[in-house]
């Protein structure tokens, strides 16, 4: 079987079990899809960095340039999340279901101590098994590595932007706005990775 479609399937099946097992939040499942938006962040850069040091120097505009495009698209993505989620759910307090999420306990263990590192240890062994030992980071273009993350960005922002103006005129069921994100970035993953 591919790997490529088990993680998919893992990706898809840990919100999914969340939501309808564990009664996680949609704004849960959205913290738990924001470690990963973190995580890509910080991984693009690590492969920029690779990629530089063994390409040349003349990249480094290149990241540069992409990097504050990828951050600031990165910060309107997550507020217009945030705006989305006070009109989906108004009584939300966000700084509550931050430590909620974060003091989550499974297993007798807290979320926030297993999931941050999990994210960023799993990351890196892609990152090395992908990236650093085939040596894709010899031939790999700096500018294509951040175009496909940035186009991931922008559909979060489109996908928000239509969330938040459907909820101004209907509000649908939390359950409705969790297959959104789940199937959407499924088939996003799907598509461009």
């Amino acid at each position: 079987m591919n790997p490529k479609y088990v993680q998919l399937a893992g990706d898809a099946l840990i919100p999914l079990c969340g939501f309808f097992l564990w009664e996680w939040s949609l704004y849960f499942i959205l913290l738990f899809y924001f470690i990963d938006m973190i995580a890509d962040e910080f991984f693009l850069h690590l492969k920029s960095n690779k990629i530089v040091k063994s390409q040349g120097a003349e990249y480094r505009s290149a990241w540069l340039k992409l990097g504050i495009v990828s951050f600031f698209s990165f910060l309107l993505s997550i507020t217009l999340i945030h705006f989305s989620m006070m009109f989906i759910e108004p009584d939300i307090n966000f700084k509550h279901e931050a430590i909620a999420f974060w003091n989550y306990e499974e297993m007798g263990v807290k979320q926030g101590v297993l999931l941050f590192p999990l994210v960023f240890v799993v990351g890196y062994m892609q990152f090395r098994m992908e990236f650093l030992l085939p040596g894709v980071f010899r031939k790999a273009n700096i500018e294509m590595i951040w175009k496909k993350h940035v186009m991931a960005l922008i559909a979060i922002i489109a996908l928000s932007g239509f969330c938040l103006a459907l909820s101004q005129f209907i509000i649908l069921p939390e359950l409705v706005y969790v297959l959104i994100v789940v199937v959407g970035t499924s088939a996003y993953k799907l598509r461009f990775n």
